[in-house]
């Protein structure tokens, strides 16, 4: 491994993250891994990377890099301002940093997630077979200002490469989202059932445990306890104030609050690219 990067400004919250932590959710340990699969994934695949390479992901923005090597980078995700030494470069086509130069990941227009990842991917100690960074559970690295950023080996792009525009997701601000029926659906109001599907929810605020949603409160038939069961990236929760909770990759594995839906997984990319004050609206698929 090799100094890639160092931090010289923090924004929101960033982490290093890779495809996830599989096998210990009966452990209680999160999966973890990327909010935006998509985006994750298309990173990977531009650089000609393995799937399973490590990409530093960033919520809204606001790092700034001072490149510590030469290297080969592509910026994936929500839309944003990015300048290398003040000058823009284009998302989702590799661009290439020099020692000395300065990269910046300004503010979103939309989305609000972006990955950035060199060729080889980034170096973090891999613990229970994954690097991806899990703070609650003292996993991975913790960024912060100051941070170094290192990277591993891999072979020469011959050329440039990119993800064609058209082909590139885009994130709007009002989205629809397939849904499966939860577990506890049938126990909530009919009125709730209907106002759930019919009606927008607006995104409150969140982070890489859960997505907060406001919208008409949704109330069950009667009130009991419900026993705690085994939840997922997706999850829609419902806790007493009837606002849901989308579950997100850093979730808890189990809960007691009634899950009245699950995301489709294909949809998940989707909900993590939400902005403050997005809406959203629930379409239900059969089984």
């Amino acid at each position: 491994m090799k100094p890639l990067l160092l931090i010289t400004k923090q924004g929101v919250y960033g982490s290093l993250q890779d495809k996830g932590r599989y096998g210990y959710r009966a452990f209680g340990i999160p999966l973890s891994g990327p909010m935006d699969k998509v985006s994750f994934q298309a990173a990977q695949l531009i650089l000609q990377n393995h799937h399973d390479q490590t990409s530093f992901e960033m919520f809204v923005g606001g790092f700034e890099f001072e490149a510590l090597a030469d290297g080969i980078y592509v910026l994936t995700g929500g839309q944003g301002v990015c300048l290398v030494n003040n000058a823009p470069i284009e998302m989702w086509k590799t661009f290439h940093l020099t020692k000395g130069d300065r990269l910046m990941v300004k503010s979103m227009n939309q989305g609000s997630i972006v990955y950035l990842t060199p060729l080889g991917g980034f170096y973090s100690k891999c613990e229970l077979g994954s690097s991806s960074c899990l703070p609650l559970g003292h996993l991975g690295t913790v960024i912060t200002k100051g941070s170094i950023l290192y990277g591993q080996a891999a072979s020469p792009l011959k050329f440039n490469r990119g993800l064609y525009a058209p082909y590139r997701p885009t994130f709007d601000s009002a989205i629809t989202i397939r849904i499966f029926k939860g577990p506890h659906f049938h126990l909530f109001t009919e009125e709730s059932q209907q106002q759930f599907l019919q009606n927008p929810f607006q995104f409150s605020g969140g982070n890489r445990m859960g997505y907060y949603l406001k919208g008409p409160v949704l109330q069950l038939q009667e009130m009991k306890e419900i026993l705690s069961e085994a939840t997922q990236f997706g999850s829609i929760q419902v806790p007493q104030n009837g606002n849901p909770i989308i579950l997100m990759a850093d979730a808890q594995t189990v809960g007691g609050y009634p899950i009245i839906a699950t995301v489709h997984e294909d949809d998940l990319h989707k909900v993590a690219q939400m902005r403050m004050f997005n809406t959203i609206h629930f379409a239900l698929e059969d089984m």
